[in-house]
């Protein structure tokens, strides 16, 4: 029956918890205001970003809109599946399946926002009306939003505008993170009749198109696996292998460990973020590996297997365990067609190297020792991370020491050429740096004592200047494993020195010290705080402040770095809520990481299993 009264029946702890603490930061809020669009079969929807002023959001789109009516019983009543209600998966055209589920999505904008006004068009009228948080609050179980404007007669056409004040969020609005995380988080940029754009103050000359491939800028891929895969490649009777689509790539370099993983989609939405779905996926080869999969058949299901946050899947279901014994199959796959891949490739990039026709070279040796030489070159081959050039040498070499009478001896003293150890490699060498095996023993012994001396340091409250710095000057890798060489960029820690006085912070963080380096394309912003010092979101965005006035100055040098990545390194991190939904915003779009000393040995520890393993095996053979 039609009413006069706009009225919203709610629990006031699923507003709290669904509205408030499930979409504290505004990526997931756009997301949510984005998928109601699609599922209003918009073709167009335009994000509104205003923070000249007083910050704002607006988002528009052209769908079907709501009648007075559709806003009482659909679109505020909370917890609201719109696919059991009218058994349909599919929008009102019939043209998409839906991807809102559960709907709590329009309760993600009280995450950010105390003020919500919509304004929304359908058959010819008009209605607005607006929410308050704080009136929602004091409220009890029946909230009646304000009417601005009831059925008026309108000439403009159908769809819904909502905007978003009284926002919390004190930072300035980043438009190409915001697209970003949209390209991580839906899949259904790249249909014909669905467009998605960020504008940022208005400027529509600069308007930012979202689309798919965004999530994966930047990256080099080097070999692809398109899906579904041939029913022949996975041993694994899996009754929905063949509507498994998508792609998964292997990167000329290692990927962001964001991306890092393989992520699953249904109906155009993420469901489950990166991940290997295998707790063996310890080999540096993942680490290039990145893709998506569609599994839209999960919707299909009785069943509601997706978590709230659209973050993970409940693996523990009957269905969605078969899924994950078949994604540790593609995995395995994938990792070993990778490794065959580059080796074949490998093998082509060295032969031209070494003008050396190996696979030739290999069949003109007696059998014997043909199949040591296979073993010799395999083994290099499969050496990740080791250059193209030190391949190049080790294979050289190998080569080279077959003309020796006591190379061939030993080679035929070998009577398990397939169970060839490590130990026995290293007679095969002359010098000791060919040996991959050998230098991973050296190196091993020097990190674990190095780790061990960290340790110390930190348990006794190392000075910042003194003694921490200069450690990290010279075991950069503790920090970052991409850092191997440290080289100290003195004119920019001036420069931060010159624009951060110290008389500026508190009398416990008065003291202000800067790392900076230069990796490849990157540049390292690293501030340090004492062992026993608490990081708080004031330190984070004293560190994003840091890295955003050196990122100035490195866009000034065309010959410098154009990434600019700070670190923030303290005993402890304060566990409310605004300091850990910053330390997420910002690795998420690689900008600032946050680490903690005891992260930092643990990460070092976990990074070097495979070279401490090897150390103490080698130790084990000496006793």
């Amino acid at each position: 029956m039609p009413t006069d009264k706009l009225i919203m029946k709610f629990d006031p702890q699923t507003i709290e918890h669904l509205g408030i603490q499930m979409y504290y930061t505004l990526p997931p809020v756009i997301s949510e205001l984005v998928s109601n669009s699609y599922d209003a079969d918009a073709k167009i929807v335009t994000v509104y970003l205003y923070d000249t002023s007083e910050k704002r959001i607006v988002v528009e789109d052209n769908g079907h809109g709501m009648t007075y009516d559709d806003i009482n019983t659909k679109f505020l009543k909370i917890g609201r599946n719109r696919r059991q209600k009218l058994n349909s998966q599919v929008s009102e055209s019939g043209k998409r399946h839906v991807i809102g589920k559960k709907g709590i999505g329009k309760l993600s904008f009280f995450g950010i926002a105390h003020s919500v006004e919509v304004e929304t068009i359908r058959d010819s009228k008009r209605n607005a009306f607006r929410l308050d948080w704080q009136e929602l609050k004091s409220s009890n179980e029946n909230y009646e939003p304000e009417i601005i404007v009831k059925d008026e007669p309108t000439l403009k056409p159908v769809g819904t505008k909502i905007t978003l004040t009284q926002i919390t969020r004190k930072t300035s609005f980043d438009p190409d993170n915001i697209a970003y995380n949209l390209a991580k988080t839906f899949s259904v940029f790249d249909e014909s009749d669905f467009q998605t754009f960020i504008v940022h103050n208005g400027d529509v000359h600069n308007k930012i198109e979202v689309k798919n491939d965004l999530r994966h800028k930047n990256l080099e891929p080097e070999f692809e696996w398109i899906f579904p895969l041939p029913s022949e490649t996975i041993k694994m009777d899996y009754e929905y292998a063949n509507r498994v689509t998508g792609k998964i790539i292997s990167n000329t370099n290692t990927v962001p460990s964001n991306i890092n993983g393989i992520t699953l989609f249904s109906r155009g939405k993420l469901v489950n973020e990166p991940e290997f779905y295998t707790d063996k996926a310890t080999s540096f080869g993942y680490s290039y590996l990145t893709g998506w999969l569609n599994i839209d058949f999960i919707d299909e299901w009785d069943k509601d297997v997706i978590s709230t946050n659209r973050k993970s899947l409940n693996w523990e279901d009957e269905d969605t365990s078969q899924l994950h014994a078949y994604l540790q199959l593609v995995v395995k796959y994938i990792y070993n067609d990778q490794r065959d891949k580059r080796k074949h490739k490998q093998i082509k990039l060295i032969s031209e190297a070494t003008n050396i026709n190996i696979e030739e070279w290999q069949n003109k040796l007696p059998k014997h020792e043909g199949k040591l030489a296979k073993k010799l070159v395999h083994s290099i081959l499969n050496s990740e991370g080791l250059p193209t050039q030190k391949q190049a040498e080790l294979v050289l070499f190998v080569k080279d020491s077959f003309q020796f009478e006591s190379f061939k001896s030993f080679a035929q003293d070998l009577e398990d050429v397939d169970n060839l150890n490590s130990g026995k490699l290293i007679e095969l060498f002359k010098e000791w740096e060919y040996i991959e095996a050998r230098e991973m023993y050296k190196l091993a012994t020097g990190r674990i004592q190095t780790i061990k001396t960290f340790e110390n340091l930190i348990d006794k409250n190392g000075l910042e200047v003194q003694e921490i710095h200069p450690f990290f000057e010279k075991f950069p890798w503790i920090l970052d494993p991409r850092i191997n060489m440290f080289r100290h960029e003195a004119q920019y820690v001036k420069l931060l020195k010159e624009n951060y006085k110290e008389t500026d912070l508190e009398d416990t963080n008065r003291r202000i010290d800067f790392l900076c380096t230069s990796v490849a394309n990157n540049r390292f912003v690293i501030e340090i705080k004492r062992p026993h010092h608490k990081i708080t979101k004031k330190d984070i965005d004293q560190a994003k402040d840091y890295r955003s006035f050196i990122e100035d100055r490195c866009n000034t040098d065309p010959q410098s770095p154009n990434k600019v990545v700070a670190y923030l390194v303290g005993g402890y991190i304060s566990d409310d809520r605004l300091t850990k939904g910053e330390i997420e915003d910002q690795q998420r779009i690689d900008q600032v990481y946050v680490k903690t000393f005891s992260q930092l040995l643990t990460d070092a520890k976990n990074y070097h299993l495979e070279f401490l393993q090897k150390y103490e095996d080698l130790e084990a053979t000496r006793k």
